[in-house]
C-alpha cells in the first residue's frame, strides 16, 4: 500500500474547552468551518457502572435480555470475528449506553456509524455475582470479549477485564483466549488465560518469534484472584483441545 503525503496549510484554533461546537469563518477563503470539540472522558471511577447500578437498571435488562445465557461448567472464549458460528458476535447495545462505557473505551466519544458495543453472554459465578461478557471495541474493531462482574450486594459493576482479543498485522499476531471452568466439587471458578504473540517472515513464512503463556485465577468469592502463572503443559492442551472441537 502507498500512502501519498498531501502539503496543505493548516488553521489552528483554540476553542474553550466546554464548547461543544462551534462555526469560524476562514477568513483566507471565506468558507465556513465547523469544528466540534471532544471533551475527554472522565476517569474509569467516575462511570456510574462502577458507583452504583440498581436492581432494574435499563443497562440490567438491557444486557440480561441480549445476552446469551451459559450454563456449562467449561466455557470457552475466544475471538473470531469472521466466523460466522463463532457464538459471541452478540447483539448491539443501545447507542444511549455507550457513555457509561465511554471511560473504558475512549473511542466511543468520537463519532461513528457502526455499533461497537455488543452483548454476548453471561453466567453465574454465584448467587451473589453475575459475568456479563460484551464484544467491546478491539485492535482495529470490536473483536475483543470483556468480562464485566455485576455485584448484586454492592450493585455495581467490576472495572471490566480483558478475555479475549486476536489481531494480526504485517507479518505479526496477538492471541488471547481464555477458559471458565467450574470445579465439580467445590462448584468455584477458575479463569485460564493463553496468550500467545509471535511474528514470521512474510515472504518466506518463517517464524522468527513465538510465545506461549499460561496463567490463573481463582475466584475469591469477591473478585477474581492476582495472575499466577504456570507451567503445567497439560494446561496449554485444554486450548488446543478446544480449537480441534472447530474442525470439521
Amino acid at each position: 500500500m502507498t500512502f501519498t503525503r498531501l502539503l496543505v496549510p493548516v488553521l489552528l484554533f483554540v476553542i474553550p474547552p466546554c464548547t461543544a461546537a462551534q462555526v469560524i469563518v476562514d477568513s483566507t477563503s471565506g468558507r465556513t468551518i465547523t469544528i466540534k470539540v471532544v471533551n475527554p472522558p472522565p476517569p474509569p471511577a467516575d462511570t456510574p457502572l462502577v458507583r452504583e447500578v440498581r436492581p432494574g437498571h435499563p443497562l440490567l435488562i438491557e444486557l440480561t435480555r441480549k445476552s446469551r445465557r451459559v450454563v456449562q461448567d467449561t466455557i470457552w472464549l475466544y475471538s473470531n470475528i469472521d466466523a460466522q458460528n463463532w457464538p459471541y458476535h452478540g447483539e448491539a447495545l443501545d447507542r444511549s449506553f455507550e457513555s457509561l462505557f465511554a471511560p473504558f473505551y475512549p473511542g466511543l466519544t468520537f463519532p461513528h456509524e457502526e455499533p461497537q458495543l455488543f452483548a454476548s453472554a453471561r453466567f453465574v459465578l454465584d448467587p451473589q455475582h453475575v459475568a456479563y461478557v460484551l464484544r467491546v471495541p478491539g485492535m482495529y474493531e470490536s473483536t475483543a470479549l470483556d468480562l464485566f462482574v455485576y455485584d448484586s450486594r454492592t450493585m455495581r459493576f467490576s472495572p471490566p477485564e480483558r478475555l479475549a482479543e486476536s489481531w494480526g498485522d504485517g507479518g505479526c499476531g496477538f492471541a488471547l483466549e481464555a477458559l471458565l471452568i467450574r470445579s465439580a466439587t467445590n462448584r468455584q471458578v477458575s479463569w485460564l488465560t493463553h496468550k500467545n504473540t509471535g511474528c514470521s517472515d512474510i515472504e518466506t513464512g518463517k517464524v522468527l518469534s513465538n510465545s506461549d503463556s499460561v496463567w490463573i485465577r481463582p475466584w475469591s468469592g469477591v473478585t477474581f484472584a492476582a495472575p499466577e502463572v504456570s507451567a503445567d503443559s497439560a494446561l496449554l492442551g485444554l486450548f488446543s483441545r478446544q480449537w480441534r472441537r472447530l474442525r470439521p
